[in-house]
């Protein structure tokens, strides 16, 4: 018997079952990519957080020195003048101190172009000298915290 003239099922994939795999990739694909992405937003929201954290107890450190806070990240050991890129580089964090220099706020604010620049729910997250914490996005300081 030649075996090259025998009908054969079992040479592959039918069209129908192809279709069928390509379907269930496409729906898991349509699940993943944006829970994937809302992920990877709130992770680089650490980056802001912490580094906000750091600078806060620069400024406590600064304050014990010079009895006043500082408006100058250079002051404080960062890089520019008035700003500092965060850590990993999604943010830019700059402080605004009155007068007085007896208070301050910190603000992490995402980089243009970055994909951090995309996050809606928290865009600028912000911390005082008294600990208080704010964003301006849609979402809560809670959840960004």
């Amino acid at each position: 018997m030649n075996i090259e003239n025998r009908p054969s099922s079992d040479n592959g994939f039918s069209l129908i079952e192809l279709l069928i795999v390509i379907a269930i990739m496409g729906i898991m694909a349509a699940v993943a990519i944006p829970s994937y992405t809302d992920y990877m937003l709130k992770s680089r929201r650490v980056d802001a957080t912490s580094f906000l954290t750091e600078v806060a107890s620069e400024q406590v450190r600064f304050y014990s020195e010079y009895n006043r806070y500082t408006g100058k990240m250079s002051e404080l050991g960062y890089g520019d003048e008035d700003t500092a890129d965060s850590k990993e580089g999604h943010y830019t964090v700059s402080i605004v101190v009155p007068a007085d220099g007896q208070s301050y706020t910190l603000t992490a604010t995402p980089l243009a172009g970055s994909p951090q620049a995309k996050d809606d729910v928290c865009a600028n997250i912000s911390l005082t000298s008294s600990s208080q914490r704010s964003i301006s996005g849609t979402g809560e300081a809670d959840t960004c915290w």
